[in-house]
């Protein structure tokens, strides 16, 4: 597959800042309690972010913190406009902007980011148009500082011509290529999509996968230049604009508690997951937030909505630093043996819960589990 100039050799100051790294993705950022978690740096999501970042410089020291704007969740990529620009009245303006001023994402910077994500639209499915016209846009900016974030709705996974299209068109791009998917359920609903996004991380140079799940791991696993995983729900996947029904929410409209089973790399609404153990005892959870408390114990209360967020993040790092502490060569052997155990786990407790609900392994663990490449 067709393949651009790699950056690896010549670390750009960006590059050399985020290449490495697993940084947590979150809507809503409480430095002081996620400073001794967060030990590789934040992306602030939401029209909210760039009042954050001072403090999360505060807190978090000299790890990078990125703002995504993620305008693309009601905002469509076209031929004539790729990236956000906030509307503005020039009414009585005697002197023009300064030039800095109308490049997508100075604000970013201005508010004290390691480097711009730039403020893409959405990409619809097959529009390939629009990431061309992206693609051309991109060589205008200075690769040292900014990152070309690429929001794709999810069914670009379900083509292998499209994934051969965005491969060739982005590896057009000589800067940092932040991918991130779309969609109202599982951006990785079947094996070919998780299967998709592997090739695309290992052919596209200098890509990132941003604002996912346990994907996250995987693609770091396989030589990403570096990943975020998302705190909440809303932040291991985006919701497109072009979506229909309803977000996922309670009847108080607030966000559910999901979270993530240590044993089975699951992430579960912890009500479903109660109905599934019935009544069986569900296992301990020996995390540093739940220190041997049932995994069902959470409820849609915002306090337990935050509390299992926490246990979340108290789960996955550990992988995340083991896939660190790991050579790069070893890294996927790793991960493909962690998976493995999951799906094995996934046996057993289908026995345990007896029930014909039992929703299985998801498609993508079960690739991570048994194929490497």
């Amino acid at each position: 597959m067709e393949r651009g100039a790699d950056l690896s050799e010549q670390d750009q100051p960006t590059v050399a800042a985020l290449r490495g790294r697993i940084l947590l993705h979150t809507r809503t950022l409480k430095a002081a309690a996620l400073a001794d978690r967060t030990s590789d740096g934040t992306i602030l999501c939401g029209a909210g972010a760039l009042s954050e970042v001072k403090d999360a410089l505060r807190y978090l020291g000299t790890l990078p913190v990125l703002a995504d704007p993620a305008h693309y969740e009601e905002n469509f990529a076209g031929v004539a406009a790729s990236f956000y620009v906030k509307p503005r009245s020039d009414t009585g303006r005697l002197l023009p902007l300064p030039p800095d001023m109308d490049r997508p994402g100075q604000d970013q910077l201005a508010a004290g980011t390691t480097a711009v994500l730039t403020p893409t639209c959405y990409f619809a499915a097959g529009d390939d148009v629009a990431v061309s016209a992206a693609t051309r846009r991109m060589q205008q900016f200075d690769a040292s500082q900014v990152i070309f974030t690429v929001p794709l709705a999810a069914e670009w996974l379900q083509s292998d011509r499209d994934v051969r299209f965005l491969i060739g068109a982005l590896n057009k791009v000589p800067h940092l290529k932040a991918l991130v998917f779309g969609s109202a359920g599982d951006p990785l609903p079947d094996r070919g999509a998780a299967w998709r996004l592997r090739s695309m991380i290992d052919n596209i140079n200098d890509a990132a996968l941003i604002r996912t799940g346990l994907a996250g791991l995987d693609a770091y696993a396989r030589g990403a230049a570096f990943v975020s995983i998302g705190m909440q729900k809303s932040c291991r996947a985006f919701r497109p604009p072009d979506a229909v029904g309803q977000p996922d929410a309670n009847r108080s409209g607030r966000p559910k508690s999901y979270v993530l089973h240590p044993d089975l790399m699951q992430y579960f609404r912890t009500d479903a997951l109660a109905h599934l153990y019935g009544f069986t005892t569900p296992p301990p959870c020996d995390c540093t937030v739940c220190d041997g408390q049932s995994l069902t114990r959470f409820s849609d209360d915002p306090d337990d909505v935050r509390e299992a967020e926490q246990h979340n993040l108290a789960t996955w790092l550990p992988w995340a630093e083991e896939l660190q502490e790991a050579s790069p060569d070893d890294r996927r052997y790793l991960w493909r043996d962690r998976c493995y155990e999951a799906i094995e786990a996934h046996e057993h407790a289908s026995l345990q819960w007896r029930s014909r609900r039992d929703p299985g392994p998801p498609a993508s663990l079960s690739l991570w589990a048994t194929q490497e490449d």
